[in-house]
């Protein structure tokens, strides 16, 4: 029953996120399948950097061909074309262990297990946004990264897979407070109420 309405749950996001999908560049709203289909290249799997400023304007965008897997280090960690990237706003496993796929995992290995099915099995196209307009040496940027998977047909349509928001569903990240107390990531407190359901 856990499972049914964890699919049921996790269908109702992607139809949301349909709904709310953003058609042209912005900082802070998930992309639509169609924004995302623009940078696809047949038989290729495509890596977008974009870079917005303090207003939220797009500052730099960036098309490159994945040359490697994607790699998962930790829950919040990705590894793209030998760059090291940060969900931002996020902590890694909140606790080691969690409930996953019906059972017990150690909390690294699953998001290792989920993400690298994502981006290494299912997508097309990886997009990662970032409000740091240069990058400072050693010090990973803090991220959003989207991809697009499905074959966009009847079987098997396009979906948009939003990375920092299965992780806290999964209670893979935690969301951040600063010093005061306040979320790092309000808009991603409904997920990870919905997901803590499932971790009970």
């Amino acid at each position: 029953m856990k499972q049914i309405a964890l699919c049921t749950v996790l269908l109702l996001q992607g139809a949301v996120a349909y709904a709310a999908g953003a058609d042209a560049p912005n900082a802070f709203a998930q992309p639509s399948e169609r924004y995302l289909l623009q940078f696809a290249k047949p038989g290729e799997k495509v890596f977008v950097y974009e870079r917005y400023d303090a207003k939220g304007a797009l500052f730099q965008r960036d098309a490159a061909t994945l040359i490697s897997p994607v790699k998962v280090p930790s829950a919040t960690e990705r590894v793209i074309n030998g760059v090291t990237y940060r969900l931002r706003g996020l902590a890694a496993c909140p606790k080691p262990k969690i409930t996953y796929k019906t059972q017990e995992w150690d909390c690294t290995k699953a998001a290792q297990d989920y993400e690298g099915g994502i981006y290494n099995d299912r997508a097309s196209v990886v997009l990662c946004k970032t409000l740091v307009l240069q990058s400072r040496k050693g010090e990973p940027d803090a991220v959003s990264c989207f991809s697009l998977v499905g074959a966009g047909n009847a079987n098997d349509p396009y979906n948009v897979a939003y990375d920092d928001d299965e992780m806290v569903f999964f209670n893979m990240a935690a969301i951040g407070r600063n010093k005061d107390g306040k979320s790092l990531r309000p808009d991603l407190e409904h997920s990870a109420d919905l997901g803590g359901q499932f971790q009970e």
